[in-house]
């Protein structure tokens, strides 16, 4: 058995869950990579205070994953008393997506692939919650789905930080004799 049918094999993959954290990851990687690519990022407004590194990604990393599960699973629950399993899967991810839209600067692209790509990863985490909670336990489930988040995340600062990497070299390799 090679290493990565081990990996499959193991028990922590019992319901995809591997499978989707690599899955998610990716897409996230190139989603984030067409981003940058294609849309102006430096675009928005210069005059307003930006907030530091370390705190955007204490709040990226920790604050998001665990306060935005933990709303997603309330909500998916009282959805769950009120209407039972109906349209669950898609009633609790998509008031996470309108939760994200309190900020009033205009993004760099359309508004459109952010709805799809926010209402792809909640729907996700849901599932992966759903899917563990009766086997592993409500926390345990949670634990699992904040993973997933914190990885997506994660994936989002790696990408950056090497999109800023190399714009930075490229301006110090373009600078000519004498600069």
């Amino acid at each position: 058995m090679n290493f990565i049918q081990s990996i499959r094999a193991s028990p922590l993959n019992r319901h995809g869950f591997i499978d989707v954290l690599v899955g998610i990851n990716l897409i996230q990687a190139i989603h984030i990579t067409l981003i940058a690519l294609l849309f102006n990022l430096d675009a928005g407004p210069d005059n307003e205070e930006t907030m530091p590194l370390m705190a955007i990604a204490i709040s990226m990393l920790l604050a998001a994953p665990l306060f935005e599960n933990f709303l997603l699973v309330v909500l998916a629950a009282i959805h769950e008393k009120l209407f039972n399993r109906r349209l669950l899967f898609v009633v609790a991810p998509f008031i996470m997506v309108l939760l994200h839209f309190t900020t009033p600067q205009n993004l760099p692209f359309p508004i459109v692939i952010r709805v799809i790509a926010l209402f792809f990863f909640f729907y996700f985490f849901l599932k992966q919650y759903d899917l563990h909670k009766l086997e592993m336990g409500k926390g345990k489930a949670y634990l699992l789905s904040c993973i997933l988040h914190f990885s997506v995340n994660a994936t989002v600062i790696l990408v950056l930080s090497l999109f800023d990497f190399y714009i930075a070299a490229e301006t110090i390799f373009s600078a000519q004799p004498g600069e």
